[in-house]
């Protein structure tokens, strides 16, 4: 699970399904740190160095099966 600051640091109670205490929540799901993350909320550096090399990977296998196909 990956931790997840709000910009309101004691902020308490629900935001895109994740909970919060205190201005901190957690998820593991990726697509809700990328939202959080483009959001204002601060996510850590190295989860989203992760999410966004594995975002590139899948983009581009999709690319590619999308070639494949066209061919």
């Amino acid at each position: 699970m990956a931790k997840v600051y709000a910009p309101v640091k004691d902020y308490t109670g629900t935001s895109a399904s994740v909970g919060f205490v205190n201005g901190v929540g957690e998820t593991s799901d990726a697509r809700l740190l990328l939202w959080f993350a483009e959001h204002g909320y601060t996510v850590s550096k190295s989860v989203l160095t992760r999410l966004n090399e594995a975002k590139s990977e899948s983009e581009a296998k999709s690319e590619s099966e999308v070639k494949k196909e066209s061919e």
